[in-house]
């Protein structure tokens, strides 16, 4: 039950949207549970996740297509991480199909499904139709407002002069986008106020350079990069007492240079064995270069 994807431009699914956050309110009441040390309620949670997520793909999941297969619908499934590993990808098919065939790179999402399809495009491999989706001039999309003359987020995709807010964030998680993907900042799976962070920028579309400063808990961390001629410069800030694991865009970490040198040696960092490698690196101030590689497909 619920609002569904509110503020959609299709028809919602409330079903979806209704079983798919009672599941991810097992999963954060798993996660509260093993903080404050109640590991029985922990697991309890965890399988009634399992049972959830087990219920809404026999009674959602057909083909890759999530019930009635809008963007939201799509978006829910992956972002919530419920579709199977040997189904995702034909979920994300789904989604993509619809998202750059059917809406020629347009939305069709509301408040929650607009968050999730950004974020699961880029995080599934495909920033690139994230970029597209976001870059959009013309209806819907926030283009559209910016072309309409608008100085502030509307509630409503479409203008009204006498119905909706012009002031209203639900429609704000592109700025998170902006955060996240272009400037690559986030905090560690398991951060603790904000004390691991993941440092993974990824350059879209005409995209040459971002300048980026996140103020965190722990100070501000600064992401500043630019690219070229198909070269990758990044400076970026690390505040004192906070761990980064770097994940620069290019095919092989250990051809990236740090003012020049090899990584390898120098004092601070140290290449990880994680999945996608990474640079380990302290707090400080670094310059990272490396040959560009994208997620355009």
């Amino acid at each position: 039950n619920g609002i569904g994807d509110h503020e959609s431009l299709v028809p919602k699914s409330t079903a979806v949207s209704g079983t798919a956050f009672y599941y991810y309110n097992n999963i954060l009441a798993a996660r509260i549970a093993d903080v404050l040390g109640h590991k029985i309620e922990a697991e309890q949670y965890r399988k009634k996740a399992e049972v959830i997520r087990d219920a809404f793909n026999s009674r959602f999941l057909k083909e890759g297509r999530v019930d009635i297969a809008t963007q939201a619908c799509q978006a829910f499934a992956l972002y919530m991480g419920m579709a199977p590993d040997d189904e995702r990808q034909r979920v994300l098919d789904v989604l993509v199909g619809d998202v750059v065939n059917a809406r020629k790179g347009h939305l069709t999402t509301g408040i929650f499904g607009t968050k999730y399809m950004l974020m699961a495009l880029s995080d599934l491999g495909r920033a690139d139709v994230a970029f597209q989706i976001a870059s959009q001039k013309a209806f819907p999309g926030w283009g559209h407002m910016i072309e309409q003359g608008a100085t502030t987020l509307w509630e409503h995709w479409e203008f009204s002069d006498n119905t909706f807010s012009y002031n209203h964030p639900m429609f704000g998680s592109v700025s998170e986008w902006f955060y996240r993907v272009l400037a690559g900042i986030n905090p560690a799976p398991d951060a603790d106020g904000f004390d691991k962070i993941v440092i993974q920028p990824r350059p879209v579309g005409d995209i040459t350079w971002v300048d980026a400063q996140y103020d965190s808990a722990r100070g501000p961390v600064c992401v500043k990069w630019k690219c070229g001629n198909s070269r990758f410069q990044m400076n970026m800030s690390i505040p004192v007492g906070v761990e980064a694991a770097v994940v620069p865009p290019c095919g092989d970490v250990a051809h990236v240079t740090e003012s020049g040198e090899p990584i390898s040696g120098q004092k601070g960092l140290s290449i990880t064995t994680d999945n996608p490698p990474a640079i380990h690196a302290g707090s400080g101030t670094y310059q990272f270069e490396c040959r560009l590689q994208t997620d355009a497909k």
